[in-house]
C-alpha cells in the first residue's frame, strides 16, 4: 500500500531561500569578527616584539655609556651640542702603553694583540646621527665610535634607534654635569602606535 507524504512535510524538508540567506549572513559576520580578532592579536604581538627590541637596545646603550664613564675622568670628557640639539660626548679611557699608565682607547677589536688594543690619545665618542627611514622620515641613531688622533672613525657601533630630536622634550641624548655626577638622558620616539616611547635617566660618577 502506497503512503503519501503531506505537502506541509515536503515544504519543510529543506531550507528556504530566506533561511539560507540568513545562515550565510550569520556565518559571514562570524568569519569577519574572527578575522578582526586574529588581526588584532597579530598586531599586538608585533607591537610587543618591537617594544621588547627597543627596550633591549636602550639597556645596551645605557650599559655601554655607564661602563665607559665610570672608568673615565672629567678632564678627558668633552660635551658638544649638535645642530639638532642632541649632545655629542667624547672621552678617554685609562690604558697601559709599554708599562706606563695613560689615557686613550682600549678595544680588543682594534687588532690581534695588546699593542693594537691600547691606543694613546684616541677617543671614544657617543653621537647622534641621521639615517633615512623611508620617504622623508629620518631615524636618529645613537652610535659609539672610536676615533684616532686625526678624528678618523676606526670602529663604530649602533647602540639605539629612534632617538628624539634635541628640540623635542625630552631630548634623545643629553649628558649634563650636576654636582659630582653626570646626568644622562636617553629618549626614543614611540615606534608603537599609542606609545610614547622609552625614556631613561641615570646618573654616573667618573673615577675622579
Amino acid at each position: 500500500m502506497k503512503h503519501s507524504v503531506p505537502r506541509r512535510a515536503l515544504r519543510r524538508a529543506g531550507f528556504t531561500l530566506i533561511e539560507t540567506t540568513v545562515a550565510l549572513t550569520i556565518f559571514a559576520a562570524l568569519g569577519y569578527g574572527l578575522a578582526i580578532v586574529v588581526g588584532l592579536g597579530q598586531h599586538s604581538q608585533r607591537a610587543v616584539t618591537r617594544m621588547a627590541a627597543e627596550d633591549r637596545s636602550m639597556r645596551a646603550a645605557t650599559k655601554a655609556l655607564m661602563e665607559d664613564l665610570r672608568v673615565s675622568s672629567d678632564s678627558t670628557i668633552t660635551v658638544t651640542v649638535l645642530a639638532d640639539g642632541n649632545h655629542q660626548v667624547r672621552l678617554m679611557l685609562p690604558i697601559d702603553v709599554a708599562g706606563a699608565a695613560t689615557w686613550g682607547v682600549y678595544d680588543r677589536m682594534l687588532g690581534s694583540d695588546a699593542t693594537a688594543w691600547n691606543q694613546a690619545g684616541w677617543h671614544v665618542q657617543y653621537t647622534v646621527r641621521d639615517t633615512p627611514a623611508g620617504g622623508t622620515a629620518i631615524n636618529k641613531q645613537l652610535v659609539r665610535q672610536i676615533l684616532d688622533t686625526t678624528d678618523t672613525v676606526r670602529r663604530e657601533t649602533v647602540l639605539a634607534d629612534g632617538l628624539r630630536g634635541g628640540a623635542t622634550a625630552p631630548a634623545g641624548f643629553q649628558m649634563i654635569k650636576t654636582g659630582l655626577v653626570w646626568q644622562l638622558t636617553l629618549s626614543t620616539v614611540g615606534k608603537v602606535e599609542g606609545k610614547a616611547g622609552i625614556r631613561e635617566v641615570f646618573h654616573v660618577r667618573t673615577r675622579n
